[in-house]
């Protein structure tokens, strides 16, 4: 019986003790210098972002431009009136002309999608500005191509037809002409400011 006891206090000590090497950050950190694990570690990261940084950069742009257009249609959970400021169009345009159409579907699709949710404004109405992102980012290349390269041009120009496209839609779905007016409106006046200040310092960075 003392042994079984003894064993078993053992037992317990052993799983209450520190891991070696782990009882601290600078003890692992000591660890691996003398292991010569964090040069191989270090090397291998080195490695990694040479063969795939332009697939990190562009998933961690996408990651930004999600998330900030997720957010950027919060005030509608207090303020009822549709209102065109979003940044869900800037973060569309921007990738899909410097990453490409793939890349800029997601960030468009996913972005509104968040957005509407955060929101608490997700209808079966909201499909349509689903088609509006789509047609925006298919074209957006080809309208960056015929722009000679110009974002303001490009961003405006997509800004008009994606309200040439929901609004049709909205209004066949019931929606009230004076508010789609008014999301028109400030849409457009909104997004002329952001691809005339904004998104040129943005493509400038990315490409």
């Amino acid at each position: 019986m003392d042994s079984v006891k003894r064993r078993r206090q053992d037992i317990v000590s052993w799983a209450h003790s520190k891991v070696p090497s782990l009882e601290s950050f600078t003890s692992l950190l000591k660890f691996l210098v003398e292991k010569k694990f964090i040069i191989l570690f270090v090397l291998a990261a080195l490695v990694l972002l040479f063969f795939f940084w332009a697939y990190i950069k562009t998933l961690v742009v996408m990651v930004f431009f999600i998330i900030l257009a997720a957010f950027s249609m919060i005030y509608n959970r207090w303020i009822k009136v549709s209102v065109g400021v979003e940044f869900i169009m800037l973060g569309l345009v921007v990738t899909s002309v410097v990453f490409g159409r793939l890349p800029g579907l997601i960030v468009g699709l996913v972005g509104l999608f968040l957005a509407e949710v955060i929101s608490e404004r997700f209808t079966y109405s909201t499909f349509v500005s689903f088609i509006g992102i789509a047609v925006v980012g298919l074209t957006a290349p080809n309208v960056f191509h015929w722009m000679d390269g110009s974002v303001t041009a490009t961003g405006i120009i997509m800004t008009l037809l994606y309200n040439a496209i929901i609004i049709p839609g909205y209004l066949l779905l019931g929606s009230n002409l004076g508010r789609s007016a008014l999301f028109v409106v400030t849409h457009i006046i909104f997004n002329v400011w952001v691809f005339s200040f904004i998104a040129p310092l943005l493509v400038r960075i990315l490409m």
